[in-house]
């Protein structure tokens, strides 16, 4: 059974390991996100008080999933960094994490949708936002290549 759980700074260090070059971790983080990063560098990079973060673990496997929530307009809450370990891609623990922050979202903050960012061409995540009740909203106002989805608070989870 996976566990849901705050992230720690340990916890980002894995996830740097799964984003081995600048463009693999710009996809994950967002554009401005620094490179070379480290450990420490990428922890104080996400690890704001606007951003909660959490991490999904696997008894068996360990650290496989990685994300944050952010409240956003006051009523949104926003999914942001989610990630999966490379080895453990297309085996649900995407939608275990995504439904997972999606339940705790409304613990943290009063809200009446999700919202969250990915890039045009990512087809697998694309695929399982659409799935969670996601459509696509606009296009980001800097970064054409990304979009964003918003889904209401009563999507299927």
């Amino acid at each position: 059974m996976t566990i849901f759980r705050r992230a720690t700074a340990a916890d980002a260090a894995t996830t740097l390991s799964w984003s081995p070059d600048a463009v693999t971790l710009r996809r994950w983080v967002g554009p401005s996100a620094r490179w070379p990063a480290t450990a420490e560098s990428l922890w104080a990079d996400i690890n704001t008080p606007d951003f909660t973060t959490f991490a999904l673990e696997d008894p068996a496997h360990g650290l496989v999933g990685f994300g944050q929530l952010k409240h956003r307009d006051g009523t949104i809450a926003h999914l942001a960094r989610v990630i999966v370990s490379p080895p453990h891609r297309g085996q649900g623990y995407g939608r275990m994490l995504c439904t997972a922050l999606m339940h705790e979202a409304p613990r943290l903050y009063p809200i009446v949708a999700y919202s969250l960012y990915v890039y045009r061409d990512n087809a697998a995540a694309m695929k399982l936002y659409r799935s969670l009740g996601f459509v696509v909203k606009v296009a980001h106002p800097k970064f054409p290549e990304i979009v964003l989805m918003e889904a209401p608070a009563e999507s299927p989870r």
